[in-house]
């Protein structure tokens, strides 16, 4: 079962939401620090075309005055116009057009937007770029066929209105009227969106997009949610709008209100963060790993350090176990692209499989795409990971440049 604490902290003078997600056992298996405001992801604005470049394939368009966003011309096919204003066909300079912000920017870069528009329920997710009802591919065939009929009760004018439905897994043990609803709710909204486009000023926000927090929830079955706990009445109040037609929702939202000790001490939030900043990472058997997360890649070490036997064994249980707390390391810094991992030399072959299998099956378990690339001629561990959100880093860093 997951347990999920929400709540407030500061750091380096400005405030974040902590969204930490833990297991039974109190392991944390996700962390985030969310600025507050931070992002614009998943909003949708009208905007203008100010140029569109076809030798890049991309197009620069303005969601605000001095707010230039990037559009590849691959995500701007059939686009929702608020003001058409060239008379030829297809995008044109100084056309208005509804986007949607699909990454945040990033140091130099601008955000990204696109066309292809999606509004988000607890279950469901509605796009414009395609019109079939879809069920997740990890609900057996029989739950996918109930789902899709409870979604196309109350969606049954779908095609015609230029929308699709795709049920997430997160759909799996609730209950079929809960989805329809939910789906009939994030269609009303875009109906409501469409229809008004022709009628909004430019660089108007037309649909803001869910609290980070919420977005990250969704990613989670609800049925596995043992509890959530939160001291921000914000916070629980939408917790309890999002969420009040699931089964036991009071139950499981709880409002933590302790004067006496607080729910970042409580579960140690603070001890987190300041182990998810540090370089270096103590294991319990006396080793320790050095990370280093550089502009085009991360350089993880790992040191026998206090481990002083220099036995055959010994040094496989400190790799090991390093091979565990980097996967878990990375899961919770973030850490995205190439990482290059130099684990403590073995000349046992059979233990260098041992090893790299443990390792394989560690990064399985991040709900992140991490892959192992592979090995080089001198013993380097080379992995991948997609990158999703901001790292820790990158977000703390930000916090500091301003």
């Amino acid at each position: 079962m997951n347990r999920i604490i929400l709540t407030k902290t500061i750091k380096n003078n400005k405030t974040y939401t902590v969204y930490a997600l833990m297991d039974e056992n109190g392991n944390y298996k996700d962390f985030q620090l969310l600025p507050e405001k931070d992002t614009i992801i998943n909003n949708i604005y009208a905007a203008r075309v100010n140029k569109i470049l076809p030798g890049i394939n991309a197009a620069f368009v303005t969601i605000a005055q001095n707010k230039s966003c990037y559009l590849s011309l691959n995500d701007a096919k059939n686009p929702v116009y608020t003001n058409k204003k060239s008379k030829k066909e297809g995008l044109c300079e100084g056309d208005e057009i509804l986007v949607q912000v699909i990454k945040d920017a990033l140091k130099t870069k601008d955000p990204v937007v696109t066309t292809k528009l999606s509004i988000f329920g607890s279950n469901v997710i509605l796009t414009n770029f395609d019109t079939q009802i879809g069920v997740s591919s990890k609900l057996d065939k029989e739950r996918a066929s109930l789902l899709r009929k409870a979604v196309l009760s109350k969606c049954a004018d779908h095609e015609k209105e230029g929308y699709g439905i795709i049920v997430r897994t997160n759909a799996k043990n609730v209950e079929d009227k809960a989805v329809s609803q939910d789906a009939y709710s994030v269609a009303q909204k875009y109906n409501q969106i469409i229809k008004k486009a022709p009628h909004q000023a430019l660089y108007s926000c037309v649909y803001h997009g869910m609290s980070d927090y919420l977005l990250l929830m969704k990613t989670i079955d609800f049925a596995t949610v043992e509890w959530i706990k939160t001291d921000c009445d914000d916070i629980y109040d939408s917790l309890l709008t999002e969420y009040g037609i699931y089964d036991h929702a009071s139950e499981k939202i709880m409002r933590y209100d302790d004067s006496a000790i607080s729910l970042s001490t409580l579960y140690g939030i603070r001890g987190l963060i300041d182990n998810l900043t540090s370089r270096r990472v103590w294991l319990d058997c006396g080793g320790n790993i050095i990370i280093e997360q550089l502009e085009t890649l991360t350089f993880i070490d790992v040191n026998s350090a206090k481990n002083i036997s220099s036995g055959s064994n010994s040094i496989l249980k400190t790799n090991m176990e390093a091979a565990k707390e980097i996967a878990r390391q990375l899961r919770l810094r973030n850490i995205s692209g190439m990482i290059i991992i130099d684990f403590i030399n073995m000349k046992s072959e059979a233990s260098k499989d041992t090893l790299i299998e443990a390792l394989k099956r560690y990064i399985k378990d991040d709900n992140t795409v991490c892959t192992f690339v592979d090995i080089t001629k001198l013993g380097l561990v080379e992995l991948t990971r997609k990158k999703v959100h901001k790292s820790l880093k990158q977000i703390l860093e930000k916090t500091l440049d301003e």
